[in-house]
């Protein structure tokens, strides 16, 4: 009788112990914990949830981690700076506390650890990214706004345009340094095509000046210290407006804050000089282009990868190696071929569809003698066929025999080849970086001309694998392929 009211006993005892569990125990994934957190604007919980130094490897987590710096960094330098917050970060051991000095006081940046780990052109980096910017709360210096400027421009909004056309609002509102001709290229064909993109805040914004000599101002109003003096038919794009109206030389309308792109800033001017005019349409191609352009590229990169396992889409005999980080990405540490019983294999992938570019960033080795670290093959009658052989060595960039001097800067490269015309056996191709051509005339090593006329082959990238490390290699990061 006893034994039995210890059994029953011990078995609601039990029963309460489970449900008590169930009710207060989160037994849900740790990324959906940080992203209910998040949402919650409980930020300091989100980071709670990691140990002080772990990177995760899943593009959400990663995404809510560099958000929820952003949005930490914003009450840091609200209107009056959170103290415990600041010496949470600052005792915060593997969180780099960054103090810039600005025209407004100090301004505390948080270095982030987790947006560097996101794949670049993705849509979390694309989230993260807007986030960092649209928790910007004051003047920062001219040079990061740039910064976040250039970034934002590559990126394609579509899928995203009324948040990616608040960001570029409010960034542009901030003094940067002057940018290049290509990238205010890319920033006019990004403004206009958001300006007709209805629901963003650039809808219909395009204007140009009416009159001579139009006041700008720093701030809405006469009262306001003069900037600058523009006339028509200056082009402007207008961000944000006052409500309060009033006539100006007998013209009502209100202040609007504009971004002017001949003279790369922005300033208040009055409505009543501004004539409305429609998006730019051959910008707007330009801008499809672009993209159009990167939708058609196949793009491979190492994130994800950790050494152990081949990279994800190649085939072949691969080499287990480690993986190197540089430049807040993942780099494929292609090795020289030294000594004896050091054989070489190699991994490739695949590419479908013609292709007449090939664009790779690197950096280079070390060597005094070249290391061949990418081959483009041709794949036809059941066999590859190398067209090109592409190595680096601590001066150099070589294509087959053709060489081109490096200027000795040990950073990350980006170039391209470009396959031009076809001569009887071989290709043309030339090599570039940027808008600048480096060599011309680069023959392939010969092929089938017969199966060159046909076109019935097709491309494929590998990467050449010594089977022991050695002091010196090329450190691959992606390769880009598509038609121009």
């Amino acid at each position: 009788m006893i034994r039995s009211r210890v059994f029953v006993a011990i078995g609601i005892i039990f029963s309460l112990i489970i449900v008590f569990t169930y009710t207060f125990v989160d037994f849900r994934e740790r990324e959906d914990k940080a992203y209910d957190l998040y949402q919650s604007e409980s930020y300091l919980d989100v980071l709670n949830l990691y140990q002080e130094s772990e990177i995760p490897t899943g593009e959400l987590e990663l995404t809510i981690l560099s958000q929820t710096l952003s949005q930490l960094e914003k009450e840091l330098n609200g209107k009056e700076t959170n103290k415990k917050l600041l010496l949470f970060f600052k005792k915060r051991k593997d969180t780099k506390l960054i103090e810039w000095e600005t025209t407004r006081g100090t301004y505390y940046h948080i270095e982030d650890p987790f947006f560097t780990h996101l794949k670049k052109h993705g849509n979390g980096y694309k989230r993260a990214l807007i986030t960092k910017i649209n928790c910007l709360s004051r003047p920062i210096p001219k040079s990061e706004v740039t910064h976040y400027l250039l970034l934002l421009i590559l990126e394609d909004p579509r899928g995203m345009e009324e948040s990616f056309s608040d960001a570029l609002s409010h960034l542009l509102t901030y003094p940067f340094e002057p940018i290049g001709e290509l990238e205010s290229g890319f920033l006019l064909q990004t403004i206009h095509f958001l300006s007709q993109a209805s629901g963003t805040n650039l809808y219909h914004q395009t204007a140009t000046i009416r009159g001579k000599n139009v006041n700008l101002r720093s701030g809405p109003g006469r009262e306001n210290q003069e900037v600058g003096k523009v006339s028509e038919p200056e082009p402007t794009i207008c961000l944000e407006e006052d409500s309060a109206e009033e006539t100006i030389a007998g013209n009502e309308g209100n202040w609007k804050r504009c971004y002017f792109p001949n003279a790369q800033k922005t300033a208040w001017i009055f409505s009543g000089f501004l004539k409305e005019t429609l998006a730019d349409q051959t910008l707007i191609q330009e801008f499809e282009k672009r993209f159009k352009a990167v939708d058609n590229e196949i793009r491979i990169d190492f994130e994800g990868w950790d050494g152990k396992k081949i990279p994800q889409t190649f085939f072949g005999n691969y080499i287990p190696r480690e993986s190197i980080r540089v430049y807040g990405e993942t780099g494929f540490p292609i090795y020289g071929h030294e000594g004896k019983g050091n054989s070489t294999q190699r991994i490739c992938k695949k590419l479908s569809g013609n292709k007449n570019y090939f664009e790779f960033s690197f950096k280079p080795s070390d060597s005094k003698t070249p290391i061949p670290f990418m081959e483009i093959h041709l794949q036809y009658t059941g066999k590859a066929h190398l067209a090109y052989s592409i190595s680096a060595d601590e001066s150099s960039i070589w294509v087959n025999q053709n060489r081109y001097l490096l200027d000795g800067a040990k950073r990350r490269e980006n170039l391209s080849l470009h396959i031009e015309k076809r001569s009887g056996d071989s290709w043309n191709a030339s090599l570039w970086r940027r808008n600048t051509g480096l060599i011309q005339s680069i023959k392939s090593f010969p092929l089938s001309e017969s199966i060159l006329e046909t076109g019935k082959y097709s491309w494929e990238i590998c990467l050449p694998l010594s089977s022991k490390p050695t002091r010196d290699h090329v450190l691959l990061f992606e390769v880009r392929t598509g038609i121009h």
